[in-house]
């Protein structure tokens, strides 16, 4: 879909689609713009209640859980690392033959590099979590903002990227005209896809 300008200052600006085969139909382009920003409205409000209800429970939960996990392989780890190191002198002590250090420490070593991934994922997982608490602590303030904004902007392109910042993208379809006197023209369905992480 594509925004389609009119020379006349009386005729707005209509929403259409550019390929001449496609059905959907078009719609004037300020309906269609402030739906969005409605459904903006609606989505934010879902938003902010989401949030707070799980704040708390996915910050406390959700990190201290891989926190835990990551305190757990360490201690493991360090384990492994102190078998390791026992080996080292059973054989120099006599203790073990160099074939059964071979063998031993060969498997604890495969175990250390197991338990060094895990930790890598534990991390990885942890940085991740701490990642989407940041974003979601910004997305309301970003999305008031672009509510706020939009209307204010009259450059077309200008509020195309403010959306952008936003949005992945939004689906519009409409199958029937509005052309009666008391038509809705708001008869279109719009999907919206913000750019924020899942609480």
């Amino acid at each position: 879909m594509q925004r389609r300008p009119y020379t006349k200052a009386d005729k707005p600006a209509t929403l259409i689609c550019s390929n001449p085969k496609c059905n959907n139909i078009s719609s004037k382009l300020y309906i269609v713009e402030n739906k969005i920003i409605e459904s903006l409205k609606i989505w934010l409000e879902n938003y902010k209640v989401d949030y707070e209800s799980s704040q708390d429970k996915s910050k406390t939960n959700n990190s201290k859980m891989i926190e835990h996990s990551i305190i757990s392989t360490k201690k493991e780890l360090e384990k492994e690392n102190a078998k390791l190191d026992k080996i080292y002198d059973f054989l120099e002590n006599g203790i073990y033959s160099k074939d059964e250090f071979i063998n031993r420490s060969k498997s604890i070593k495969e175990h250390v590099q197991r338990l060094e991934e895990k930790l890598k994922e534990y991390n990885e997982l942890l940085s991740k979590n701490e990642e989407i608490q940041t974003q979601k602590e910004v997305i309301i303030p970003k999305l008031e903002n672009v509510i706020d904004l939009y209307n204010k902007l009259e450059n077309a392109e200008d509020k195309n990227i403010l959306l952008k910042s936003l949005l992945s993208k939004v689906t519009y379809l409409k199958t029937e005209k509005a052309i009666k006197k008391d038509s809705d023209p708001t008869n279109f369905e719009l999907h919206i896809y913000p750019k924020i992480p899942k609480i």
